[in-house]
């Protein structure tokens, strides 16, 4: 039995229509024969009509029968011809299209973060306004009850007219000292607020920040909103604290910061991430 080569390319293999040509070859025959034929027979000139005649048949030769590499010639030229019409030096532009899934999840903008602060103000100039009304009760409540010493005082003195008046001052040095041993002591505390943000200044919502003092007691326990803002409300006295920053989801880290808390006006604190993303 004969054996007979597989053609690789199936999908390109012509079969031999006629003798031992190929639909192709014949009709690049039958289109270049007749074209060299003419030019021999319209240029007057001797010889070189027979030069030009026969250099289109050989070009019509050369696209039938001669391939390069496996490849028609035909196929070359064209090659050739679309590498000469198209550009040789290409000019990178990036594209920054925001992703539509995350634009509703992250923001980035510094209102969100103003408008925090804002709302963080107001709920301490409430807390600050009930702290002066407290006082005001206080100091209202203190002289009240002074007045009333007072008047006790003066009953006794009425009742006893032979008391001595050293003794008069003495009980008046000794009810002033009551009296201001009795107001209580009132110390603004600060409050605490802050933001997390990694690397790229997009803040991190869902990360737990716990305040530890120095001995390593946790103090308070806060996790960040959708903006990436924490904030206590919960007075802290002023002192060194140590700030320990976790991802619940692991995909950022952060080192533990001692943070001096000195007043009642603590600037909004700003945390970032350790690796660059």
């Amino acid at each position: 039995m004969d054996q007979h080569p597989v053609p690789r390319q199936i999908t390109t293999f012509e079969f031999k229509l006629i003798g031992f040509m190929t639909l192709r070859q014949f009709l690049y025959l039958v289109i270049f024969f007749p074209i060299g034929f003419i030019v021999y027979k319209v240029i007057p000139i001797l010889y070189v009509n027979i030069l030009l005649g026969v250099l289109v048949g050989a070009v019509g030769l050369a696209f039938a029968f001669i391939p390069i590499q496996d490849r028609p010639l035909e196929v070359w030229m064209k090659n050739f011809i679309k590498r000469i019409n198209s550009p040789t030096q290409y000019v990178f532009k990036k594209q920054r299209d925001t992703i539509k899934t995350l634009e509703n999840l992250y923001f980035t903008s510094d209102p969100h973060l103003a408008m925090t602060h804002i709302e963080t103000k107001e709920k301490l100039d409430k807390y600050l306004q009930s702290k002066k009304n407290t006082d005001r009760d206080i100091d209202t409540s203190i002289s009240t009850r002074s007045k009333k010493q007072q008047i006790h005082i003066n009953d006794l003195l009425q009742q006893t007219k032979n008391i001595d008046p050293s003794k008069i001052k003495k009980a008046d040095v000794s009810l002033s000292t009551q009296s201001k041993a009795s107001q209580p002591d009132i110390i603004k505390q600060p409050f605490v607020t802050g933001v997390i943000k990694n690397r790229k200044q997009i803040p991190l919502p869902g990360t737990l920040v716990s305040i530890k003092d120095t001995d390593g007691n946790q103090l308070r326990l806060l996790k960040t909103n959708p903006h990436g803002i924490f904030a206590t409300y919960s007075p802290l006295s002023p002192g060194e604290y140590q700030f320990e920053i976790s991802d619940p989801k692991g995909n950022y880290f952060f080192d533990t910061m001692n943070v001096q808390i000195d007043s009642d006006k603590q600037k909004p604190l700003q945390f970032y991430s350790k690796e660059i993303l």
